[in-house]
């Protein structure tokens, strides 16, 4: 059975569980509007108590068992047999596409047009036949992906266009899959797995391991105010990443050299904008007086 009984109710948990229904509150409200019910919530939960249970609170040396997992999690021996023999339920094939098409689209600035205003030459490419040639990019950029797969996934995105002539032109620097409802749902997965994973690192990790997690927030801004913060943060944010991306890139093809897979990492550097109604009720400290506060530096 269960080991609901042994649940630490303590201060501490008290906070996380209270942390935890902050986190829950917009995952609830995109999953209620796209009609997945609570069942098919507590589903997936299970799935993910399991699954970190069984590869990250093993014991060396010995077989993660059923029993083990039930003590961990709280979950029924049962139940926890019932979910490591069903097959997983998520496919795999939108994340691949979406990071192979993305890969495409950094390694087409990256190696064509590092400079944010680039040549119109530099913004195209010959279909195929070319060294310097959209089937060359994707062969070096997204493994076996088909050349017409990844066009097809990036004309769809709105990130190239073809001309007359059958040449693919680069029309937004930025890979966003924003009319694909399987790639945005990618996404929300992805993306808030990086922050949240950083910000759970953090609470544990010394100073001097701890990674790089900032912000700045304020209340009671008009309206009218942010829109020239969004412009900023669209012009200065993709410069700063196309940076980094340069230089990471540097990084892998430093390593591709003469290190083989051991002891390799995979690195994330992401910058996000939120803005929300004052009245709506979740804002952080939408209690406190109404005066704009300013945080900079702040760790969440």
């Amino acid at each position: 059975m269960g080991n609901n009984s042994q649940m630490n109710t303590g201060p501490a948990t008290g906070h996380l569980l209270a942390a935890l229904l902050t986190l829950m509150r917009p995952v609830v409200r995109f999953l209620l509007a796209r009609g997945v019910a609570f069942d098919s919530f507590v589903e997936v939960a299970k799935r993910a108590f399991i699954e970190v249970a069984e590869k990250d609170f093993g014991i060396p040396g010995k077989r993660q068992t059923d029993s083990r997992i039930s003590v961990l999690t709280g979950l029924t021996r049962k139940e926890v047999a019932r979910v490591r023999d069903e097959a997983e339920p998520l496919s795999m094939v939108a994340d691949q596409r979406l990071n192979r098409a993305a890969r495409v689209v950094s390694g087409w600035v990256r190696d064509f047009a590092p400079a944010k205003k680039a040549k119109a030459a530099d913004m195209t490419l010959a279909l195929d036949g070319a060294e310097r040639s959209f089937a060359e990019l994707v062969r070096r950029y997204s493994g076996d992906m088909p050349v017409q797969s990844v066009l097809d996934e990036l004309l769809r995105a709105g990130t190239v266009t073809r001309g007359a002539d059958g040449s693919v032109q680069l029309v937004n620097r930025t890979y966003l899959a924003a009319k694909d409802e399987a790639g945005k749902v990618t996404l929300l997965g992805n993306d808030a797995r990086d922050l949240i994973a950083t910000i759970t690192h953090n609470l544990d990790a010394k100073p001097d391991a701890a990674y790089f997690q900032r912000k700045t927030s304020y209340n009671n801004l008009p309206a009218d105010a942010l829109d020239e913060v969004r412009k900023l943060l669209r012009d200065d944010g993709q410069i700063f990443l196309e940076r980094f991306d340069r230089m990471l890139a540097e990084k892998d093809r430093d390593m591709n050299v003469a290190v083989s897979g051991k002891g390799r990492k995979r690195a994330v550097i992401g910058l996000y904008y939120f803005e929300e109604d004052m009245a709506s009720g979740y804002s952080e400290n939408v209690e406190r007086p109404a005066n704009s506060r300013g945080t900079v530096g702040k760790k969440k």
